[in-house]
C-alpha cells in the first residue's frame, strides 16, 4: 500500500492518476471532504486529516510499506505554510513513517534546499530532507525544476479572464521547466528503484525556456492577448505590502522576485538516464497534451 500526500496539487494529480491507472493499492491524505468523495469514486483510497496532526500521520501511514510526499504549504490556496506543511508535517509523516515500519519513503522537495536559503519554503524543505536522511527507512528525494503547468495555468486564466499574459519582472532569464507527468512518473518509477535508495534525484526538463517565450507561447495559442510586464520594483512593493495583510501572497511575490533575479536554468541531470524509458517532453509538447486549451 503507498500512502500520498499532497495528491490534490499539480503533480499530486498526475500521481494519483497513474496510480489509478496502475490499479497499485494507494491511500491519499487529504484535507478536503469533497476531493476525498471525488478519489473515492475514481478508485483511490481516501482519508481526511492533514499530517500538521501527529495522530493523523499514524493513521495515514498504517498498513502502507511506501510513503511519498507530494504536499507543500506553499501556494496561496493552501491553506496552511511551509513551516506547517513541509517542515512539520512531514517531520510527523517521517516519524510516524519509521514507527510503523514503512520501508520506503519519496519526499519531493526543491531544488536547492538549504538552511540559509532566502526562501522559506526551500529551508523548511530542507529541514525534512536531514530528517528523513538520519531515519532508518530507504529513501529518495526528489529535485524538481520549476513545474511548467503551475505558471502556465496562471497565465492561462489572466488570459482568459483579462486578455493578458502576465510576466514577473522583465522575463528575459532562462528557466528550466519540467512537466508534472514526467515528475509523477519520475518519482512512481525511482520508488520501486532499490539502487536508488539513499539518493536526491535532479530532474531537469529538456529545455530552457524564459517566461517572455512561454508567455507568447500561450498568448499564440491562445489566439488573440498581449503580454503585460510587472516590474521588480512594483514587486518588491506589493510583497511588502502582503507581508501582513496576505501572507501567502506575499511568498508568491518573493518566489516571484528570486526567479527575476536568480539562475533558474538547468540541463538534464545525468540520474534521468537511469529513467530513460520515460519519454520527457519539450514545453510545446507537454501544451500540446495538456488540458489547458484556450477557451
Amino acid at each position: 500500500m503507498i500512502l500520498l500526500t499532497g495528491g490534490t496539487g499539480t503533480v499530486g494529480k498526475e500521481l494519483v492518476r497513474l496510480l489509478q491507472v496502475s490499479g497499485r493499492p494507494h491511500r491519499v491524505l487529504t484535507r478536503s471532504s469533497e476531493s476525498a468523495r471525488t478519489l473515492e469514486a475514481a478508485g483511490s483510497q481516501a482519508m481526511v486529516g492533514n499530517a500538521e496532526n501527529p495522530a493523523v500521520a499514524v493513521a495515514a501511514v498504517a498498513g502502507c510499506d511506501t510513503v511519498i510526499s507530494a504536499m507543500t504549504g506553499f501556494g496561496p490556496s493552501s491553506g496552511s505554510s511551509p513551516a506547517a506543511v513541509d517542515r512539520d508535517g512531514n517531520l510527523n509523516l517521517i516519524t510516524a513513517a519509521q514507527n510503523a515500519g514503512v520501508e520506503r519513503f519519496v519526499l519531493f522537495s526543491v531544488r536547492d534546499a538549504g538552511p540559509g536559503h532566502p526562501m522559506e519554503l526551500n529551508r523548511m524543505k530542507f529541514s525534512a530532507e536531514q530528517a528523513l536522511r538520519e531515519s532508518d527507512m530507504e529513501w529518495i528525494i526528489l529535485h524538481p525544476t520549476i513545474i511548467l503547468e503551475t505558471f502556465t495555468a496562471i497565465m492561462q486564466e489572466s488570459l482568459d479572464r483579462h486578455g493578458v499574459a502576465v510576466v514577473f519582472g522583465r522575463g528575459d532569464r532562462p528557466v528550466n521547466f519540467i512537466g508534472a507527468a514526467y515528475v509523477a512518473q519520475s518519482a512512481l518509477a525511482a520508488a520501486k528503484r532499490l539502487d536508488l535508495n539513499g539518493s536526491v534525484v535532479e530532474l531537469a526538463g529538456p529545455e530552457n525556456f524564459s517566461f517572455n517565450e512561454l508567455a507568447a507561447l500561450l498568448v499564440t495559442r491562445h489566439g488573440s492577448g498581449r503580454v503585460v510586464h510587472v516590474p521588480i520594483p512594483v514587486l518588491r512593493a506589493m510583497a511588502f505590502s502582503a507581508t501582513t495583510l496576505a501572507p501567502r501572497w506575499a511568498r508568491i511575490l518573493r518566489a516571484a522576485i528570486l526567479m527575476c533575479t536568480s539562475d533558474m536554468a538547468s540541463e538534464p541531470s545525468l540520474i534521468q538516464e537511469s529513467l530513460s524509458r520515460i519519454p520527457m517532453k519539450t514545453i510545446r509538447e507537454t501544451l500540446a497534451e495538456s488540458h489547458q486549451t484556450p477557451r
